[in-house]
Order: structure tokens, then C-alpha cells, then sequence
């Protein structure tokens, strides 16, 4: 080790609690910018590099830099993204928080010609401008450059095998294994454009089910996730929860419904129109059920299940599927529970006593 080396060394020695606070700030920042951003990423990470990775690599090229805040990555980020097309947005937003270095600034997907092999990431080095941080204590922070790295999650992945191998594109290996190599690289590279194109294709599916829907046209809607989501909010089942709600003068608390949607394939409905037509017949004797249940009861809120529950209970009750189905229908929805069974018995009794297993209600 020369004495150049050194003298980096010691100078990383002493900055190492600012590095660390940087560091602290920048993840903070970033994860703040993800929020902002509105969309979920697999992770934000960051590393201040090691005494020893910092030496290996001065022992490599430290005549290259004068001062060690010549050296770009001591503190570095990374954001990894789940879709492709979000390295690109994600990277707008750090090019307008932060002071870019584009001269040391690389986009590693580019380095490439269409016949080379390579699967990479974004690379930013900036410093963080006062604007959106500063710290009299530690005025450094706005002076030592960082580097931010943004990479899908495939992306992330080819980085750790490329990693692991110990593969390089500029070191010479066997046909075999760069052929192997070459085609996973391909592989991955077409998966992340077709997530893409597959998360557009049901954005756009979810759009047009939701514009639908909100016309009324459900008989042209299969009854699945998306579509039952619209439904919903949609608001297909409040009509009955506000009438519900006015036996008591109760207050509605929403819920999540999710679990009703097997209960609903289960009765046979394929469409939305089954569903709607569903609530539309049953709606006045699952109003009436409801009158039985909570009428002189101390009860002031119910949820927003109260509807999709009396529904479905009268449905059953008046087909004549009795109270071991009502018991399923609660395990369904609750989950296992040694209460289901006894909840089962009480709603079951309360739909006998309206007369539902003497007629189909319809």
C-alpha cells in the first residue's frame, strides 16, 4: 500500500460518522420519494462501503483520485422497483431533488450494443442540494457525492447472479457459458417487459370494467376480483347498509368484503347482473332478517358485511340448505372459529322464524 493510500484511508477514517449520518439522511429521503411516488417498491437499501472494500479498490486505481471525496459510491442507495418502466419514473425524480454528477453518471442498460451481452442498472452520483436538506453540524453532507443505484427487481436479480458467478462482460469465458449466460440474460430481460405489458393490460381491463359497471351494463361482466371490486365500490351493497343502518340510527364501518366473493361463486353467480340481481330480490327479506337480529339490541354500529351477511343468509335458509351451511358460509367468512357454530344456530333460527325454509323466497 502506498503512502497516497493511505492518506485516502485515514481521510475516510475521519469523515466515517458523516458518511453514516449521509447515509441516514439519503435512505430517509429516498424512502420519502417512494411514498411521494405512490407506488410499491420491493425495497430501498443502502450501504457506506467497508475499510476494506474501500482499500481493495484503491489498491486497484487510487491514482485516480486527488481527495477522497473524489470517490463517487462511499455512500451509496438503491432503489429497487417492481416494474421496469418504474426505474425510469423513479429516476425523473432523483434527477430534479438531486445535483447530478452526469459525467460520472451511467446508464448501465445502455452500455450495450444489441449484439453484447449484459443486463445492468441506473447509476446516478449527486450530491444533495441544501434545498432539500441541510445540517450546520454537518455542512460535508452537501459537498460528498453519493451514488444511487435504481433497478428493477429482475434487474436486481441478473446483478446477483452476474454477482455470484463472478462473471464479467469483459473477461473472456467459454462459448458454453457465455451462450447460458446470454440466454438468461434474455430471459429476464423479456419478463420485465412483459410484466409490464401484462400490469398495463389489466390496468386498462380494470378501467373498463369499472366504466361498466358505473353505466350498468352487468350482464356484459364476469363476476371475478376486479369486477366484484367495481361492484362494490359502486356502492352495490349500501343501499341495504343505510336501510339496515336505520333500525338502530347505527353508524356504518367498513370492512373488507373480499372473503364473500368465494360465497358468491359458490351460490353459482357468473356474472355481475347474478350478483345484482341477487341483492335486488333478497334485499327486502334481508331487511326484514336484520330488523330480527338488531331490533331493541344495544347495538349502534354495524358494518359494512351487514348487508352481504343477511343476504346471504336468507338465500340459504330459503333453499333449504339448513344450518350446517350457514355454519360453512361463517366459517367462509370468520375463518375456523368455535363461535361460528353457535352464530350459525342463532341467524338460522331467526330466518325459520320469517317462514324462508317453508318457500323459496322467490
Amino acid at each position: 500500500m502506498n503512502f497516497h493510500t493511505e492518506e485516502l484511508l485515514e481521510q475516510y477514517k475521519e469523515n466515517l460518522p458523516i458518511y453514516r449520518e449521509l447515509l441516514k439522511v439519503l435512505k430517509k429521503k429516498l424512502e420519502q420519494f417512494v411514498k411521494d411516488f405512490g407506488v410499491l417498491v420491493n425495497s430501498v437499501e443502502g450501504r457506506v462501503k467497508t475499510l476494506d472494500s474501500l482499500t481493495k479498490k484503491l489498491e486497484l486505481k487510487g491514482e485516480k483520485y486527488q481527495s477522497i471525496y473524489d470517490v463517487t459510491d462511499i455512500v451509496g442507495a438503491r432503489v429497487v422497483t417492481f416494474y421496469a418502466d418504474e426505474v425510469d419514473k423513479f429516476a425523473a425524480k432523483i434527477e430534479q431533488s438531486f445535483d447530478v454528477d452526469w459525467e460520472n453518471t451511467v446508464d448501465k442498460r445502455k452500455i450495450y450494443n444489441v449484439d453484447q451481452f449484459g443486463y445492468m442498472s441506473l447509476h446516478y452520483v449527486c450530491t444533495m442540494p441544501k434545498e432539500i436538506y441541510y445540517d450546520e453540524k454537518f455542512p460535508q453532507l452537501n459537498e460528498i457525492k453519493i451514488e444511487i443505484q435504481i433497478r428493477s427487481v429482475l434487474q436486481h436479480t441478473w446483478a446477483s447472479i452476474e454477482h455470484d458467478t463472478g462473471y464479467k462482460s469483459d473477461v473472456e469465458i467459454p462459448k458454453e457459458y457465455f451462450r447460458a449466460l446470454n440466454r438468461l440474460a434474455s430471459l429476464l430481460e423479456l419478463a420485465d417487459e412483459s410484466f409490464c405489458e401484462i400490469r398495463n393490460s389489466l390496468e386498462d381491463y380494470r378501467r373498463r370494467v369499472r366504466q361498466v359497471v358505473s353505466n350498468g351494463k352487468l350482464d356484459e361482466v364476469e363476476l371475478n376480483g376486479d369486477s366484484y371490486k367495481a361492484y362494490i365500490e359502486n356502492d352495490g351493497f349500501m343501499i341495504l347498509n343505510r336501510r339496515i343502518a336505520t333500525i338502530n340510527n347505527m353508524e356504518i364501518q367498513e370492512v373488507n368484503l373480499d372473503e364473500y366473493l368465494k360465497v358468491f361463486k359458490a351460490f353459482m353467480f357468473k356474472t355481475l347482473k347474478d350478483l345484482d340481481d341477487f341483492v335486488k330480490d333478497y334485499s327486502d327479506l334481508a331487511y326484514e332478517f336484520s330488523i330480527r337480529q338488531f331490533d331493541g339490541k344495544d347495538i349502534d354500529i354495524i358494518s359494512t358485511a351487514a348487508g352481504p351477511l343477511a343476504l346471504c343468509v336468507v338465500y340459504m335458509i330459503s333453499k333449504d340448505m339448513g344450518e350446517s351451511v350457514v355454519k360453512r358460509f361463517l366459517d367462509t367468512i370468520y375463518g375456523m372459529r368455535k363461535s361460528n357454530e353457535n352464530l350459525a344456530k342463532r341467524l338460522t333460527n331467526i330466518g325459520r322464524s320469517m317462514g324462508l325454509d317453508k318457500k323459496d323466497s322467490k
